[in-house]
């Protein structure tokens, strides 16, 4: 166990506290900080789905740490009937307010609850797939968060996970920790006025299992088919996995 992870607090009312307090600044700074490649990532993850579910209705979607909604919108102007779930209520504050800017052809309009990938308000097998960007590494017991999903997915169901990661190339991730342990959180901390926030980020992304580690804890979790593809250098990963039929 490294450095990172000994000294890792991720109390849920910690992490939702955190959140909460930096809920005005997260939109803005999430576009500028990954200079919009955020969005493509999202769009690699919806494509993922919408192939998954092509021609075979309208799939329901839990999208876990939905955070400001960016991704439950993107699903839902694929066809989803999405349902956002958070633990910070100020994220979730935001993601309600875009519903009233989405163009009325996209319906039905995202949910969105304030709810833990611990202990889901959900019966069995109620969703088609679950989603969650960038938020897996703020979960406090992953193993207990992916039962609880597992649970919730219906048989043959998917699910798709988007997380940061550390680049294998040795030039890439030289840039890469330049600008996540050091640029990163300075401008961060110099938006949000939040000096842990982006702090935290960085040493989350380096606490995080990546590539086959991951996998493993999804597996454990009773998924099957688990696969993952890096994206743009190996900074983002996609993990996919499905429940058994």
């Amino acid at each position: 166990m490294n450095k990172a992870q000994k000294q890792l607090n991720k109390e849920s009312g910690r992490i939702s506290s955190m959140f909460n307090g930096i809920a005005p600044h997260y939109d803005k700074l999430n576009h500028i900080l990954s200079l919009n490649v955020d969005k493509y990532w999202r769009g690699v993850m919806v494509k993922f789905l919408k192939q998954e579910y092509n021609g075979g209705g309208t799939p329901r979607v839990l999208d876990l740490a939905c955070g400001t909604g960016d991704s439950s919108i993107a699903l839902c102007k694929k066809g989803m009937n999405v349902t956002g779930a958070d633990i910070a209520q100020k994220m979730l504050d935001i993601a309600i307010a875009k519903n009233d800017k989405i163009n009325s052809k996209y319906s039905p309009l995202p949910d969105y609850i304030l709810a833990s990938a611990e202990d889901l308000p959900f019966e069995d097998s109620k969703f088609d797939a679950t989603t969650i960007s960038f938020g897996i590494r703020n979960f406090n017991n992953r193993p207990l968060c992916l039962k609880e999903i597992y649970r919730v997915i219906k048989p043959g169901g998917v699910l798709a996970i988007l997380e940061f990661a550390k680049p294998k190339n040795a030039v890439i991730r030289f840039i890469y920790n330049l600008y996540f342990n050091n640029i990163l959180p300075f401008i961060g901390r110099v938006v949000s006025k939040d000096k842990e926030a982006y702090k935290y980020l960085s040493d989350s992304v380096e606490a995080f299992p990546k590539y086959n580690a991951f996998c493993s804890e999804i597996k454990e979790a009773g998924f099957k088919d688990v696969k993952y593809k890096k994206l743009t250098f190996g900074i983002c990963v996609l993990y996919t996995g499905k429940k058994q039929e």
